[in-house]
């Protein structure tokens, strides 16, 4: 570009007209016509013979091809077809001796933007033929290129720039077609990011979405040229390794991803660690089917997630009948809800200061029609990763606060509900409604409702908590902190949320009478709950030697199987008026009553 002229103003860049197949005469014609533009510059070289045409072009940068068609030529056009093929990026005007309608049209035809009788020609008309070969020139790069973003778009994802799921689909199956042919091998990796859920819950989408670039930007570092990724859609990545000498390369790859994609990520001023799960499947020659390929990694990624996650796994046809016994149980699962099949039992709150149950805490069960009744260790971890769990959530409240209600009706006043929140049902917006409905359909009084919520969901989002926790207060619901001291044990945010009991862990209370780190948490925490006006309770407790410990530090509160497993409502009213359980306060022993533990 020509700098700025003595007035100021900026010069045009001239345009660059290579003159093919032109006499001395006619280049110098040209040339006095071109000079004469005053809305244009022009740069004009020659390539006299059109032999030199391909030379020239690879000397000089060209913007347009002024080509001299002799009259013997032109009713072949065979010049037009050889520069086309010499310079075929470059617009041509055609400059003829003579030539009819049907001429120039066939001209334009065959490539060329312009079509120029010599004896006709005037500046206007040279000016006028090059710039609109020049602009049909750009509209052609433009579309061209739109087309190119269009196709872009078609097959890549717009957030990341990695192929979308069609893309990567056409190209597993290209690539299985010739591993097959080649006996050659390749692996398939299915990559899902752990927590990233939580980050968009408290960062919001805008931070996810940019973690999500981030971890694209890492995934195609660690691949060769050979490799592909894509996105398949939210947290979900693929990458396709063809050509694998063994397994090891699979599993050499995996390792190196996973390493790559757990070092912290810098987001509003803070580090992040982000883990993800990864399956392998190995293609195989009875493997045919890319969307086979594809559920086989993500059957290893889910055994590698449900295995603790932040590893691999390799697929083996073992976790595929798992992963169909899962699919089945979350199919039935989502039936059981309205088919009535959801059951919820209650274990016994004991107070050592009244010696008697003063609670019970809410626990749904399964009556599965094939596999009969299932404890919540079979199908919670599905309802979470399904979302059902807020559904199933909302079902046991109603049901757990309908039951208190009637047992307070019968007689039994002053006995408390505890019932389990899951971290996706605390985060629902309509929550607290849910509660209030529950509540007032049971006619069950607020402050016999406990809702029992686990430390790290109190802690995701302290401000949001804060509210959630302020508007059921203003309910008037009792709020326990569940599983104390496993999560994150922020002790300074319990100043600032309004509970009211913490629920001492099972782990220490199991090893409280063995371990003496652990009695020395649990010491603490009771201590600490005291301070601070809290109730403690102990879950898990199994030994007479556990309750007087634990007595003595002055937790007096316990719930486990010393005083009576979870069961059905009807055992459990039969164990309000004789429980299995009784503690004669001030004495060395206590005595069962009627029931078993």
């Amino acid at each position: 570009m020509n700098g700025p002229s003595e007035t100021g103003e900026a010069v045009a860049e001239a345009v660059r007209v290579l003159l093919a197949g032109a006499s001395e005469n006619d280049a110098a014609l040209v040339r006095d016509l071109l000079a004469r533009s005053v809305s244009m510059r022009f740069e004009v070289s020659e390539a006299p013979k059109l032999d030199e045409l391909g030379s020239q072009l690879d000397a000089l940068a060209c913007d347009v091809l002024l080509l001299r068609v002799a009259g013997s030529d032109l009713p072949g056009l065979s010049s037009l077809t050889r520069a086309r093929q010499a310079a075929s990026g470059l617009p041509l005007v055609v400059l003829a001796d003579d030539g009819d309608e049907a001429v120039a049209l066939r001209a334009l035809h065959n490539g060329a933007r312009g079509f120029l009788v010599l004896r006709e020609l005037c500046t206007r008309g040279l000016v006028t033929a090059i710039a609109g070969a020049l602009e049909n020139r750009r509209m052609n790069l433009q579309l061209d290129s739109a087309r190119e973003r269009a196709r872009h778009l078609a097959t890549h994802d717009t957030l990341t720039g990695l192929e979308n799921r069609a893309q990567f689909h056409d190209r597993l199956a290209q690539a299985m077609f010739a591993a097959h042919r080649a006996n050659d091998r390749l692996a398939v990796l299915s990559i899902d990011l752990d927590g990233l859920k939580a980050i968009n819950d408290t960062f919001g989408h805008a931070v996810g979405d940019g973690l999500l670039r981030s971890l694209a930007r890492r995934i195609g570092a660690c691949l060769r040229k050979t490799d592909a990724a894509a996105r398949l859609g939210g947290d979900e990545f693929a990458v396709l390794l063809p050509h694998l000498s063994d397994e090891q390369g699979a599993a050499t790859a995996a390792l190196k991803l996973l390493a790559e994609l757990s070092e912290p990520i810098h987001f509003r001023s803070q580090l992040a660690a982000i883990h993800c799960s990864i399956g392998v499947a190995m293609l195989t020659p009875d493997t045919r089917d890319p969307e086979e390929l594809l559920r086989q990694a993500d059957t290893a990624m889910d055994h590698a997630k449900q295995s603790g996650g932040g590893a691999f796994a390799i697929y083996q046809r073992e976790m595929g009948a798992a992963a169909q016994k899962r699919q089945s149980l979350e199919e039935s699962l989502r039936r059981a809800l309205d088919d009535d099949d959801l059951r919820v039992h209650y274990q016994p709150i004991y107070d050592l200061t009244r010696g008697r149950i003063v609670g019970a805490e809410a626990l749904v069960r399964w009556q599965h029609p094939g596999l009969g009744l299932l404890p919540p260790s079979e199908f919670l971890s599905i309802a979470e990763q399904t979302g059902l769990i807020v559904a199933l959530g909302n079902w046991v409240l109603r049901t757990a606060c309908a039951q208190c209600a009637q047992w307070t009706r019968a007689g039994h006043r002053g006995l408390r509900m505890s019932v389990n929140v899951a971290a996706q049902q605390f985060l629902d917006p309509m929550f607290t409604e849910h509660v209030r409905i529950a509540l007032d359909a049971s006619a069950l009084p607020a402050a016999s409702l406990e809702l029992e919520i686990i430390e790290g969901s109190l802690l995701r989002d302290v401000n949001a908590t804060v509210d959630t926790l302020a508007r059921l207060k203003e309910l008037g619901v009792r709020i326990a902190v569940d599983d104390f001291g496993t999560g994150y044990s922020a002790l300074a945010y319990l100043k600032q949320l309004p509970v009211d009991v913490l629920k001492i862990d099972q782990s220490f209370v199991q090893s409280v009478t063995r371990d003496p780190a652990d009695a020395t948490i649990t010491e603490a925490i009771v201590k600490l709950a005291a301070g601070l006006n809290l109730t403690t309770i102990a879950e898990g407790v199994e030994t007479f030697e556990q309750l007087l410990l634990l007595g003595s530090y002055g937790c007096k509160r316990m719930q486990g199987y010393l005083f009576g497993k979870p069961v059905p409502p009807d055992v459990f009213a039969s164990w309000l008026e004789n429980p299995p359980f009784r503690w004669v306060q001030d004495s060395d022993a206590a005595r069962p009553g009627s029931g078993s533990n």
